[in-house]
């Protein structure tokens, strides 16, 4: 029985030492849902921005073909 004990401890204590050493998926998972996540967002400011120029540039059109035909 003690032998028993004394090799699940052992095991225990080199499980725990290995869990160390061991490359963790899931930060990597997280670093590529990081960039992942900010390069979407850098995408979405650039499509707003350009939205937006081309709003503006629509909006002047329509003013200056209005000054025209009065």
């Amino acid at each position: 029985m003690m032998y028993a004990i004394i090799t699940i401890i052992v095991i225990a204590v080199v499980l725990l030492v290995l869990s160390f050493f061991m490359n963790d998926k899931f930060d990597e998972l997280e670093s590529e849902l990081e960039q992942f996540s900010i390069s979407t967002m850098q995408d979405n400011y650039q499509m707003k921005k350009k939205i937006k120029i081309l709003e503006e540039e629509l909006l002047t059109d329509d003013f200056s073909n209005d000054n025209l035909h009065n």
